[in-house]
């Protein structure tokens, strides 16, 4: 009798265990798999859910190229049954849904941000919006912070009030990198992007412009300072040195 009662208490145990991961599969959208997941400090996770049908190697081997459907053996059955949208949710450390959104492309990815001097850890969420040919979209990166805003991407204050979507761009003519400023404070976001302006034929580097934005998180906001000049810039070249941002 007491063994049996060792038993009953060791499944009960068992089961307890492992019912927040099972409830998270079986929680999971038809047609989609857990691509990646990142646990929060404060026990939730944060999941990026992506089409079944592209396996783990394939999300590697095409991010960034523009060419996924290309990478199925038989694309014209995606005209029938398209790829699904990648989506991003906050699952409780209960293993209850707080938030999902869809990101609009197939391919996305997260992780925490490496910012210093933040008051609540952030992380990045990148979503592939490579078009097949061009040089003017690639992955483009939001910035989460769950503990404060669940899943609604943060925000800047541009010079002239305004409030706008923070988005990194990460394309053949625009790049951007964490900055430790020398003053010290909290981390800096560079971006770098270039851009024909005009009437030009792009033949030339007077045909384009060059834009350097700098934000920083201040007073609880993040905060944008821009400068351009006259000039051509793309992924080939080196990063902007410090000093040619505001």
């Amino acid at each position: 009798m007491q063994r049996s009662s060792y038993g009953a208490i060791a499944a009960l145990f068992i089961a307890l265990a492992v019912s927040p991961a099972m409830a998270w599969a079986v929680e999971l959208p038809a047609g989609y798999r857990l691509a990646q997941k990142r646990v929060t400090a404060q026990g939730s996770e944060l999941q990026v859910l992506e089409d079944q049908r592209i396996s783990a190697q394939m999300h590697k081997d095409n991010w960034g190229g523009g060419q996924l459907e290309d990478a199925f053996e038989e694309p014209d059955d995606l005209a029938e049954h398209p790829l699904l949208e990648a989506r991003v949710r906050l699952v409780s450390a209960s293993g209850e849904e707080i938030a999902q959104e869809g990101l609009g492309y197939p391919l996305a990815q997260i992780k925490k941000a490496p910012l210093k001097g933040l008051p609540e850890p952030v992380y990045f969420l990148t979503i592939d919006e490579t078009a097949p040919m061009g040089t003017y979209s690639g992955p483009a990166t939001q910035l989460l912070q769950p503990v404060q805003q669940q899943l609604k991407p943060m925000s800047y204050k541009s010079a002239d009030g305004k409030i706008q979507p923070l988005t990194l761009a990460h394309t053949g003519k625009a790049d951007w990198k964490v900055a430790t400023p020398t003053a010290g404070g909290a981390d800096e976001l560079l971006q770098v992007s270039s851009f024909m302006e005009g009437e030009g034929e792009g033949e030339g580097e007077d045909d384009f412009t060059t834009r350097y934005q700098t934000y920083r998180f201040v007073d609880g906001q993040w905060q944008s300072a821009s400068s351009q000049k006259k000039g051509y810039w793309d992924m080939e070249s080196e990063f902007p040195a410090r000093a040619a941002f505001p």
